[in-house]
C-alpha cells in the first residue's frame, strides 16, 4: 500500500548555473585573460628594447674596433681615408676625417661613415621584419701630448700621432628616443 505524501512536495532540483552565475564567472575570467595578456605584452617589449639596445653596442663596438685596428696606410703608402688629414673650415686647422669605416647590415646593405656627412644609418634588429633605423656618428680629433685633452692641432712626435675616435648611436623604438650609446677609443698613427 502507498503511503500519502505528507506536506508540500519539492520540486525536482535543476542542474546548471544561473544567468548571474554565467556572466559574473565569464567577467571574471576575461580580467585575468587581460591581466596574462598584459604582462605578456610587457614581457615582450622589455625583451625587444633588450635585444635591440644589445645590438646598438655590437654596432657601435664594432665601428669602434674598426677604428683601432685599421691600417693606416696600403702597401704602396697610401694614406687611407680615416687617417687623411682634412681642414676645418671653422678653426682652420687640419683634422684627421675619420672616415672609410663600413658596417654592413643583415640584408647585405652596406653603411659607411663618409666625408660628406656627419653620420651613417644602421638598422637594428633588422631580422625580425621591423628594422629600427639608428645614427651613427664619429668624431676623431687629435690629442694633446702633455694632458690628453682634445686639439685641432696635429701633435707629430716621433710616435705619431695620437687620435680620439668618439663613436655614438641614437635611436627610438616604441616611439621613445633611448639614450646615446658612445664608445671612445685613443690610438696613435702611423
Amino acid at each position: 500500500m502507498q503511503k500519502p505524501a505528507r506536506g508540500r512536495r519539492r520540486p525536482a532540483s535543476r542542474s546548471g548555473f544561473t544567468l548571474v552565475e554565467v556572466m559574473v564567472a565569464t567577467v571574471l575570467l576575461s580580467m585575468i585573460i587581460v591581466g596574462i595578456l598584459s604582462a605578456l605584452i610587457g614581457a615582450y617589449r622589455v625583451s625587444a628594447k633588450a635585444r635591440v639596445a644589445d645590438h646598438a653596442r655590437y654596432v657601435i663596438k664594432s665601428l669602434s674596433e674598426q677604428f683601432l685596428t685599421q691600417a693606416t696606410a696600403d702597401t704602396s703608402g697610401t694614406v687611407y681615408t680615416m687617417f687623411q688629414l682634412t681642414l676645418n673650415p671653422n678653426t682652420g686647422n687640419q683634422q684627421p676625417m675619420g672616415t672609410g669605416i663600413k658596417w654592413t647590415n643583415s640584408d647585405g646593405s652596406h653603411e659607411l661613415l663618409s666625408s660628406d656627412q656627419s653620420y651613417c644609418t644602421v638598422k637594428l634588429d633588422d631580422t625580425t621584419g621591423t628594422p629600427i633605423n639608428a645614427n651613427v656618428t664619429r668624431s676623431v680629433w687629435y690629442l694633446y701630448d702633455t694632458d690628453g685633452s682634445e686639439t685641432l692641432l696635429n701633435q707629430n712626435k716621433s710616435g705619431g700621432y695620437m687620435i680620439e675616435g668618439t663613436f655614438t648611436i641614437s635611436y627610438s623604438i616604441f616611439n621613445v628616443q633611448v639614450p646615446p650609446i658612445s664608445l671612445t677609443n685613443i690610438r696613435a698613427f702611423p
